[in-house]
């Protein structure tokens, strides 16, 4: 698969069942083989499917991405990238995911990934396999199960988004439900879904912390805490971050808290520290 060369030889044993290829790096117990088996060959959706494997003894999760245009099977499988560099979201978030993991970063761990192909021979579907964080909740699920407990789910976020910046990770789309809350507390919080992520460092650090921390109280997290009390979180949330710019972190942040910042608009923010109000 374009751009993936150094994965598949990392990844290296194939597990192949009728038009499809899975990549892991040693081969799968026998009760997770069949499982995967099963998986191939569910019916086709045009959606993208995430869910556990159905396997208890594997605890492994899944994402199923369907490729729908000819031009996004051949960029998949002969490499290629969109505009602005950017490959397509189900690259982002295996590469992603693997470096994230190898820096010992607080990501759920990638066991493998793979294709489907078609009568044809072209990409039909594709495949990421990662671990089942068991013994977590999705930040959403958790927070209004206990919207009183606002203030803890948010103090785990930012404990978790500056560990991720200390691995030179920048999560873009960092809001509850892509944060894992341990069922135990205290503990840990994992990051989820690396698609909209950089693992490399930004020039322009106070941008994205300005639109990091507006989006997660723009995505519902609003709907449980005063604008003003989130205020004095951020404010001391800063504190952990060396030579912040203020004016220009401002400048993202109430952009941010108040407006959607759509996924080609994040990429401005890291990329060029651009970001501009749609009204």
């Amino acid at each position: 698969m374009g751009g993936c060369k150094d994965l598949v030889n990392e990844f290296s044993f194939t597990l192949n069942h009728r038009r499809s290829t899975l990549h892991f790096k040693s081969a799968p117990a026998t009760f997770t083989t069949q499982a995967l088996q099963r998986l191939v060959e569910q019916k086709r959706s045009s959606d993208r499917i995430s869910a556990p494997l159905d396997c208890t003894q594997s605890a492994l999760f899944t994402k199923r991405h369907p490729l729908e245009s000819l031009k996004k099977k051949l960029r998949v499988a002969f490499g290629g990238a969109k505009r602005q560099n950017l490959n397509d979201w189900m690259i982002e978030e295996l590469v992603n995911t693997a470096e994230a993991h190898k820096r010992g970063a607080r990501v759920a761990p990638l066991i493998g990934f793979g294709y489907t192909k078609d009568r044809l021979g072209l990409m039909d579907d594709f495949y990421i396999i990662t671990q089942l964080l068991t013994g977590h909740t999705d930040g959403w699920r958790w927070v209004n199960a206990q919207p009183l407990q606002v203030e803890t789910l948010i103090s785990s976020a930012f404990e978790l988004l500056h560990s991720l910046h200390q691995q030179g990770i920048s999560h873009m789309d960092l809001w509850a439900a892509n944060v894992m809350m341990p069922d135990e507390l205290p503990g840990p919080a994992q990051a989820i879904d690396l698609e909209n992520c950089f693992c490399q460092p930004t020039a322009f650090l106070s941008e994205t912390l300005g639109f990091q921390f507006g989006f997660f109280y723009h995505r519902e997290i609003y709907r449980f805490i005063t604008e003003a009390r989130y205020d004095e979180l951020v404010d001391a949330a800063l504190g952990h971050y060396a030579d912040i710019d203020r004016a220009r972190f401002q400048h993202c942040y109430q952009l941010s808290k108040h407006e959607h910042i759509g996924r080609k608009d994040r990429r401005a923010v890291f990329l060029e520290g651009k970001l501009q109000s749609r009204w």
